[in-house]
C-alpha cells in the first residue's frame, strides 16, 4: 500500500505546484483597435445595397459600365488615374438583373461609386471623365 501511496502523493504535489496561478495577459491594443476599425468599416457600408461596388479606398472611386463595348475604359489615362477598380457588364438587362436598386435605364450608364455610395451616374463617357477630373475621391 505504500508502494502506491507514496507516488500518488508525490505525484499530486507536482501537479499542485506547477499550475500556472498568474492572470492572462489582455489582449494588445491594438488587436482590439484592428477589430473596431474592420468592424467600423463594415458598418458604414451595410446601409448601401451593394458593397461590392464601393470603393475600397478613400483615395480612389470604382465605376460600374453597363454596355459600352466600344470603349477602352481601362486604357483610358484620365479614369484610371483615379478610379481603381472598374466592373464591365456588357448588356442593360443583365445590370438591371444583378442591381435593381440602381434603376439604370439606358445603355451605355457610367456609375462612379466612392465609399458611402453613387456619386455619379451618367451616360455620357465624356461627361463622366469632366466629373472625375473636376473632382478627388473623399
Amino acid at each position: 500500500m505504500k508502494r502506491i501511496a507514496w507516488p500518488i502523493v508525490i505525484g499530486l504535489t507536482l501537479l499542485v505546484g506547477c499550475q500556472n496561478d498568474e492572470p492572462k495577459a489582455e489582449p494588445k491594443p491594438s488587436t482590439v483597435q484592428n477589430q473596431q476599425k474592420a468592424s467600423a468599416k463594415s458598418d458604414t457600408n451595410t446601409t448601401f445595397p451593394y458593397p461590392n461596388l464601393l470603393s475600397e479606398s478613400d483615395q480612389y472611386f470604382s465605376l460600374l459600365v453597363i454596355g459600352d463595348q466600344d470603349n477602352h475604359i481601362e486604357s483610358n489615362s484620365k479614369i484610371t488615374e483615379k478610379v481603381k477598380d472598374i466592373l464591365s457588364l456588357p448588356e442593360l438587362d443583365m445590370a438591371k438583373k444583378a442591381y435593381p436598386d440602381l434603376k439604370i435605364k439606358t445603355e451605355p450608364t457610367y456609375i462612379l461609386f466612392d465609399q458611402a455610395g453613387v456619386l455619379h451616374q451618367s451616360d455620357d463617357l465624356e461627361e463622366l471623365t469632366t466629373y472625375i477630373e473636376q473632382n478627388t475621391p473623399k
